[in-house]
């Protein structure tokens, strides 16, 4: 008998509990559609508003604040005034390419190329070359180069002549250039037979080895030629008393799926070649690479210690700003970003990338990364990153354990004195429970 009320019991347990999470449901529903509702009626009276002679709409004066915040340099406070505009006007074009550029100065290139793209499924007209230009930046920053270009290709179609996408192109062009020259032995031989080596660096130099000696070097990249050319200019070299010899212009290119490069110099001209062959070419092929220091350190364990720094850096709330603040205000302003950004470049894009899904809610976390990624997460709502209903989602063994957690909270806690229809039902089975 005993038995069978305990099992009786545990039903009724499961039953209510069942019309608890229901009732949570209808409630959740509810006051997202009060949300929705309360929101479409700041954008009508917003659109009324700007419509009135004489008027300013209030998303135009958070525009106008979010400008201010830029020109200062406060970039995390004029996206988060641009995010505010946002929700009274979503499909400002205008809008949404001034915060993908606050989040460009601010080293958010994901979140800059989301807006730019946004902006760009709106108007992919001439009026609004800004957005490709804020794609094609965000990508480049990225350092997918060969979108990058592509995403400038498009914008310079519809302008040509665009200085910024111009500019855009080129680095691009450099990067994908410097990414398959640089890191590399390009091993060749001289006319008489005699190994030779170029290595080539990011920062611009240059060393030819021939017979163990270095011939130092610079060189530039000139990528909007076809075929792509360099400029080399000889260091002087120690003890020698003389001068270098003027500077030599290349032409290069790549063969068999990079494994080839290509250079060819004037022999008694100044002319820049157009064609690979006569004394001045050389075919050199991939040598032994340098080895690169890589990281032991898993992933996980890198993006723990950078939520952990992340979060030591930013305050949870950010500092509300008066409509002029002080140079100190603004300084404080700009350290913190600074740091931030430091913060960021240090680690790496696919560390910080992984953090922003975790605290996104797109991978679950594990235990050890829960409270890290949450308080991630709660600066980025604060700072209108993220929408205020993204949560963190915990791997299975978590989730269960904060489910337990919050369950026997919530059963504990005492009905307050006016208690809807939830709360009834928590009371009564809090009673059952303890009978």
């Amino acid at each position: 008998a005993t038995s069978h009320k305990r099992r009786r019991r545990a039903g009724d347990h499961r039953r209510l509990w069942g019309v608890l999470i229901m009732a949570r449901d209808d409630e959740d529903e509810e006051g997202v559609q009060r949300k929705q509702e309360f929101l479409q009626f700041r954008r009508t009276l917003d659109g009324m508003r700007a419509k009135e002679e004489g008027q300013q709409s209030q998303a135009d004066s958070m525009k106008s604040q979010g400008n201010q915040f830029f020109q200062l340099g406060c970039y995390v406070q004029a996206s988060m005034m641009y995010s505010e505009a946002l929700e009274l006007q979503p499909g400002n074009t205008v809008l949404l390419n001034n915060r993908a550029m606050a989040y460009l100065k601010q080293a958010m290139f994901q979140e800059a190329l989301v807006d730019a793209n946004h902006s760009l499924s709106l108007d992919q007209s001439k009026e609004n070359i800004k957005a490709y230009w804020r794609k094609a930046q965000a990508l480049l920053d990225l350092d997918r180069y060969e979108d990058a270009e592509e995403a400038a290709d498009a914008g310079i179609a519809v302008q040509a002549n665009n200085q910024h996408l111009s500019r855009v192109r080129r680095k691009a062009r450099e990067a994908m250039a410097l990414r398959r020259l640089c890191g590399i032995q390009w091993v060749g031989a001289m006319e008489n037979g005699v190994e030779k080596k170029y290595t080539f660096s990011k920062d611009g130099e240059m060393c030819m080895t021939v017979v163990g000696h270095d011939l130092k070097a610079t060189f530039d990249l000139s990528v909007e030629c076809n075929p792509q050319s360099m400029v080399v200019k000889m260091k002087p070299v120690f003890g020698s008393g003389g001068a270098p010899p003027p500077p030599v212009p290349y032409i290069y290119k790549f063969k068999d799926d990079d494994k080839e490069l290509w250079l060819c110099h004037p022999v008694g001209s100044n002319d820049l070649p157009t064609k690979f062959e006569g004394p001045g070419c050389s075919r050199l092929r991939r040598g032994q690479e340098p080895c690169t220091e890589v990281s032991d350190e898993p992933l996980e364990q890198r993006c723990l210690r950078y939520m952990q720094e992340f979060n030591q850096i930013l305050p949870v709330i950010p500092p509300q700003l008066p409509e002029r603040p002080s140079e100190d205000e603004v300084s404080q302003e700009i350290l913190l970003m600074q740091k931030v950004t430091k913060l960021k470049q240090r680690y790496g894009h696919e560390v910080h990338q992984r953090a922003m899904e975790l605290a996104k809610g797109e991978m679950p976390a594990a235990s050890s990364e829960v409270e890290l990624a949450e308080g991630l997460r709660e600066r980025l709502v604060a700072r209108k990153v993220l929408p205020s209903d993204s949560q963190v989602v915990g791997s299975a063994a978590t989730q269960k354990a904060a489910t337990l957690t919050g369950t026997a909270q919530e059963i504990s806690k005492e009905p307050a004195p006016a208690r809807s229809a939830l709360d009834s039902l928590l009371g009564l089975v809090r009673k059952i429970c303890c009978s």
